[in-house]
């Protein structure tokens, strides 16, 4: 996979799976990347920034700014070739004081309706043969308690990257990936946790917690020239999960 003349714009970018996979971008010589978040500084950017990264910010949650996120990037790198939409949010866990409502708005804005306007501008801008890569998530097809949002969110982003794949084609391809159990800071607690980590392995075909790195091939490979013949498609990274019908003692 050859990534010297790729211009990559990845959403969600300095956390979790979204910098693991902008990091492997930079470790593959990628000719231009601009990483995107709503830090005003943020986390570790002198990692990025050493290997010739552009930080953007940008709040994926309103309703002009994931366009004006596109446009900006693609100025920025004088085009565009592929799209990587990781930014997300989990607010069950961690309610606040938000009520359901606030919770489901904030919740399905920045993944699924914040992946529609960015593939919008993504189709009026991108180079012919571009690619749109949404991660979504092994819960947008099996869902789990206190998942009332964050599940039907990414279920929403997998149907706007089957739509896309479909109007777009065949100047541009759209797919998915879709994580399963994936240690990150909205998994914190399953892995501090010796007894739900144990649950949750029992549970995974491969017997453990997914890391960040995990995603990067796959989604590397959905980005690049070798997959030109995929579209509307999700590929699951998750240990088996979804090949497995129920669980059962080890």
């Amino acid at each position: 996979m050859n990534f010297s003349e790729k211009r990559i714009l990845v959403t969600g970018g300095t956390w979790g799976i979204g910098r693991a996979i902008a990091l492997g971008l930079l470790d593959r010589g990628i000719g231009g990347l601009v990483v995107a978040a709503e830090e005003t500084e943020p986390n570790g950017w002198e990692e990025f920034e050493s290997k010739g990264a552009s930080y953007l910010h940008a709040d994926l949650g309103t309703e002009t700014e994931p366009g004006e996120l596109v446009r900006r990037s693609h100025e920025l790198m004088g085009g565009l070739d592929g799209l990587i939409h990781c930014a997300g949010v989990y607010l069950e866990g961690n309610p606040g004081d938000r009520n359901a409502v606030q919770i489901w708005n904030e919740t399905v804005n920045i993944k699924a309706r914040g992946g529609y306007l960015l593939a919008t501008e993504f189709a009026k801008v991108a180079t012919d043969g571009a690619s749109f890569v949404g991660i979504t998530s092994i819960n947008a097809e099996q869902s789990e308690p206190d998942h009332l949002a964050y599940d039907p969110a990414c279920a929403a982003l997998g149907g706007v990257i089957r739509a896309f794949a479909v109007h777009c084609a065949p100047r541009l391809r759209f797919n998915a990936l879709a994580p399963g159990l994936i240690h990150t800071r909205l998994t914190e607690e399953v892995a501090a946790s010796a007894e739900m980590s144990d649950h949750a392995a029992k549970n995974i075909p491969l017997q453990k917690l997914g890391r960040p790195e995990d995603c990067v091939g796959a989604a590397l490979f959905l980005l690049s020239d070798d997959a030109s013949y995929i579209t509307g498609e999700t590929i699951f990274v998750d240990g088996g999960i979804h090949a497995n019908q129920m669980s059962r003692e080890k």
